[in-house]
């Protein structure tokens, strides 16, 4: 990371949902039960791309990009590449699990 923001070692623990209605497929990202961000969902041969992006009036403006490409069946890894708004970026290592039943 060359991102003030992220440091190395900077881990970050979040529920993420995938959906899909008429409007297409997303990722909702929760983080303590509240909505953070909606990514823009793509599911190209046997990977799982994904889009955020704040909008236009967004002060600290971020792009996210996440590329899933190892997929199983109890757990999806990928990469996160985060671009500030002065073109810094940070990469994260991403792994999806699923819920461990209480």
């Amino acid at each position: 990371s060359n991102c003030s923001k992220y440091v190395i070692g900077d881990q970050r623990n979040e529920t993420w949902q995938f959906l899909s209605d008429s409007t297409g497929i997303y990722t909702n990202v929760l983080n303590n039960k509240k909505l953070t961000r909606v990514f823009q969902a793509k599911y190209i041969e046997d990977k799982i791309l994904l889009e955020f992006k704040t909008d236009s009036v967004t002060k600290n403006s971020v792009k996210m990009n996440v590329v899933l490409d190892d997929i199983k069946n109890n757990v999806i890894k990928g990469t996160q590449t985060i671009t500030g708004q002065d073109n810094c970026t940070a990469r994260f290592s991403v792994e999806l699990t699923l819920p461990q039943k209480k």
